[in-house]
């Protein structure tokens, strides 16, 4: 009534938490990838001894592996830009579905050349999933907490890695090609459905507008701050490849007495105790702290590998080294591409990332494989560790300056 006068209502400002923070849909995504990364693991570990196993040579076995990645290059060029106009998970969604539906096909027709359409196929899924798993978490992520979190889903990527071939080895052993067909078939539909269960964060405007795939990739190869970590990326996935395809060698040749498969399950919870660690500590000191350090204990512990010879505690010593290294270096360089690169051009970025491992991890195998028959795999480790950790004073001197504030998390410098 006029004259009275009443009291204002005081307005409380509520904070509501964005529908993807949940753990449930964490949950979600986290069971996406693990079957996701098994099965790729499986893919590259696995199918080479299925096509000797139906008869083709040893070149062919080689040269569908290298069909795989080539084709997923070329993919990737085209379907990085995409990711970011139309948001990661409608691609994920094709590219898991993709490794559900391949397997069948060699159920129906066990043949070389279906092996080769197959890979083709399942190149599109590995084009745009590996990055579309670091674009959709960390667009998940709460301010600040990307490196924690992009930590947490490398945990179940490692634990793909450890699960995928060790179990296919087992059922193939067991029942067959065909049942460990039936069984990936059945675990890539349950990670396509997960991860259309997932809540994903709105598109960015500015990717949605964009509608020009080559000026996509223009606009973020003119980010120049993120060359340094390219090329920091480049130097891991050389040396990276180097000890997951010559390792086995390396250790059986040099130290017969060596446990193999121990080393193995070193390099893996040493690369899960890493993703923990790695990723709390690039969110509180920075990502170039991190980062740089971590690349030179990744060559010292090739470095270690021309000493292992005659020394079987040192096979294990460079395990725990080599894990922290390979897992601590690869989150912590891809977390620091993502908080340099806007959200509309997080997957493009994350897309380079991937082509450079994907050529590198080739480039380094082949020069092994080659060092391998004349100046001797230890004398090779020894090299690259060495060169690793020449390239580290340069690649951080290069990098000064780019690196947003402590526990920036979301915070895009271009």
């Amino acid at each position: 009534m006029i004259g009275e006068t009443s009291t204002p209502t005081k307005e409380v400002a509520t904070v509501q938490t964005p529908y993807y923070f949940s753990f449930k849909n964490w949950i979600f995504f986290y069971i996406s990838i693990f079957f996701f990364v098994a099965n790729m693991f499986v893919a590259l570990s696995i199918y080479p001894a299925f096509s000797l196993a139906i008869g083709s040579s040893s070149f062919q076995a080689g040269l569908q592996n290298t069909v795989l990645s080539i084709s997923a290059v070329l993919l990737r060029f085209l379907l990085g830009p995409v990711l970011d106009q139309q948001g990661p998970k409608p691609l994920m969604l094709l590219g898991t579905f993709t490794f559900a539906l391949s397997p069948l096909f060699l159920i129906a027709s066990p043949t070389y050349w279906m092996l080769i359409a197959m890979r083709i196929l399942q190149a599109l899924g590995l084009a745009v999933v590996l990055p579309g798993i670091s674009t959709l978490a960390a667009g998940m992520a709460p301010p600040g907490k990307i490196g924690s979190y992009l930590g947490s889903t490398r945990i179940f990527f490692n634990l793909g890695i450890l699960a995928g071939p060790s179990a296919a080895l087992y059922i193939i052993e067991n029942g067959g090609y065909n049942s460990m067909f039936i069984v990936s078939s059945v675990s890539m539909i349950i990670s396509t459905a997960a991860i259309a269960l997932v809540k994903t964060p709105p598109v960015a405007a500015t990717a949605k507008n964009s509608n020009n795939l080559i000026k996509q990739f223009k606009k973020a190869l003119a980010i120049k701050t993120i060359y340094p970590i390219i090329g920091g990326i480049a130097v891991y996935a050389f040396t990276y490849s180097a000890i997951i395809s010559f390792s086995a060698v390396h250790i059986e040749a040099s130290v017969p007495s060596a446990d193999t498969p121990l080393f193995f399950v070193i390099l893996g919870i040493a690369g899960i105790i890493a993703c923990v660690g790695v990723g709390i500590l690039s969110d509180s000191l920075g990502r170039r702290k991190v980062a740089w350090p971590l690349l030179a204990i990744l060559g010292a512990g090739a470095i270690l590998f021309f000493f292992i010879p005659g020394k079987p505690f040192l096979v294990y010593a460079s395990a725990a080294i080599l894990g922290l290294g390979i897992q601590g270096t690869s989150l912590a360089l891809a977390t620091w591409l993502i908080d340099i690169s806007k959200p509309s051009l997080r997957a493009t970025v994350l897309s380079l990332q991937e082509n450079t491992i994907d050529i590198l991890f080739a480039f380094g195998a082949f020069t092994f494989g080659a060092a391998a028959g004349g100046t001797g795999l230890g004398t090779a480790f020894l090299a690259a560790g060495v060169l690793t950790i020449i390239l580290v004073a340069p690649l951080n001197r290069k990098s000064l300056g780019n690196t947003p504030a402590t526990g920036s998390g979301n915070n895009q410098s271009c």
